[in-house]
């Protein structure tokens, strides 16, 4: 059962996540039924790694399904020893005004509860073209 061992893996992987898995056997075919709590919320936009202008930043995630407040936290360093950000957000998008210096990589992630997002990050364009 290829499917199962797979199921198995992907659920190994999901840290932090109450999963409940249900294997329903119905005329002879398998139906998984998932309940996944505790996700909190996940970067979206920019993809990392995406080079933006000078200017602002528009950061857009899902937010999750853990009641709590979200944190903000932008950073020069993905350890995020000393942010430049940490504030907390509401909805699904902020835009980041402050000086942005360019050529200089920017990682930014979301704590919500317990929950710690994966880090992403954007990279602020050496270049300026004025059209």
């Amino acid at each position: 059962m290829k499917t199962t061992a797979f199921l198995a893996a992907l659920f190994q992987a999901a840290r932090r996540y109450l999963v409940l898995l249900v294997l329903l056997l119905t005329l002879g075919s398998a139906v998984v039924t998932t309940i996944v709590r505790g996700m909190g919320p996940v970067p979206q936009l920019p993809p990392v790694g995406f080079s933006v202008e000078r200017g602002r930043v528009d950061l857009q995630w899902h937010r999750g399904n853990i009641d709590a407040p979200i944190h903000l936290q932008i950073s020069l360093t993905p350890d995020f020893t000393d942010p430049l950000l940490d504030q907390e957000v509401s909805g699904t998008t902020h835009t980041y005004h402050k000086e942005l210096l360019r050529d200089q990589t920017y990682y930014w992630r979301l704590i919500q509860g317990d929950y710690t997002s994966p880090v992403s990050s954007f990279v602020i364009s050496p270049y300026h073209v004025k059209l």
